[in-house]
């Protein structure tokens, strides 16, 4: 099946600065698929180009299946892109500005159709109130509605929930589920937010200074030798006695009042038999490697290489 996205050997160097750096990736129909670095890390830049508001140094886009530049105006009718916060007319209502929106894209939408855009983001309830009472995480839904209202295969959101509360964060979470689930859409979504990412992504990039460090499956990503497990036991301070007297020792990690342990996925079994040798009552043995764990040791190990 033909990638929805295809970079290949993508570059963009300024007099100073290697923004993006001989990027390859593909994003697959129907995925919510991460875009993962630091701020600076090269994501913005590349997406972009990605939407041709800044011009490769090297390499290839493709999109559909066709080469970006040759047939830009043709694949990018089917893209729809939020880049952070959307540029909203605070005075009118929700309603006018998908309208107003589509109108200057050339579109006349129904009124039924705008109503279904503003349902689809839950904000049908609010279609005819203004832009300036909204959340937030109401407005980036509604920057999401203006995205939709021309039907794109394609959403490219750079960076969606920059300054959102936590409510806003799980708002925009969810939707980006029911568009891929529901819709059909293909999402490609940019953060530094790693935890948000990982609940929400299919696959994902991680790109440090403007180079892929990691890419794949999240449940492949996150599956890997070494893993942080927390213990949970009727009495966590004779526990940390005795693991501290233990082989154990090497493998315990400051956690406040949790106790956490790494080690390679393999010795678990082994960890859970001495537990019950030094007769600690064992409540849970919880694996605790995250995609922020994941993304840290990657980026370190690269950091290692380039120096």
């Amino acid at each position: 099946m033909t990638p929805i996205i295809s970079v290949q050997h993508l570059s963009k160097f300024y007099p100073n600065l290697k923004a993006v750096d001989d990027l390859s990736f593909s994003v697959e129909e129907g995925e919510v698929y991460g875009f993962l670095g630091q701020n600076g890390a090269g994501k913005s830049t590349t997406i972009r180009m990605l939407l041709t508001l800044v011009q490769p140094s090297a390499g290839r886009i493709e999109l559909f299946g066709k080469e970006l530049q040759r047939h830009r105006h043709e694949v990018l009718a089917q893209v729809g892109a939020v880049i952070e916060r959307p540029d909203l007319y605070q005075y009118l209502s929700a309603y006018d500005n998908v309208r107003l929106l589509a109108q200057l894209s050339g579109l006349r939408p129904t009124r039924e159709a705008v109503l279904r855009q503003l349902e689809v983001v839950g904000l049908r309830e609010r279609a005819f109130d203004k832009a300036k009472t909204f959340s937030q995480g109401m407005k980036q839904r509604l920057g999401l509605a203006c995205a939709l209202i021309h039907n794109p295969r394609l959403l490219v959101l750079d960076e969606p929930t920059n300054g959102l509360d936590p409510q806003g964060i799980a708002e925009v979470r969810e939707l980006l589920r029911r568009l891929s689930r529901e819709e059909g859409k293909t999402v490609l979504v940019s953060s530094h937010l790693l935890s948000e990412v990982e609940l929400v992504a299919d696959a994902m990039i991680i790109i440090d200074r403007g180079r892929k460090v990691a890419e794949g499956k999240v449940r492949q990503l996150l599956n890997p030798a070494d893993m942080q497990v927390e213990l949970l036991t009727a009495d966590a301070a004779d526990a940390r006695r005795k693991l501290l007297a233990s082989s154990w020792a090497g493998a315990v990690q400051p956690a406040g009042d949790r106790l956490l342990l790494r080690m390679a996925r393999t010795d678990v079994p082994r960890l859970a038999r001495d537990l019950v040798a030094m007769n600690v009552d064992i409540l849970a043995l919880q694996p605790r490697h995250s995609l922020e764990d994941y993304f840290l040791s990657i980026t370190q190990k690269a950091d290692v290489a380039t120096h």
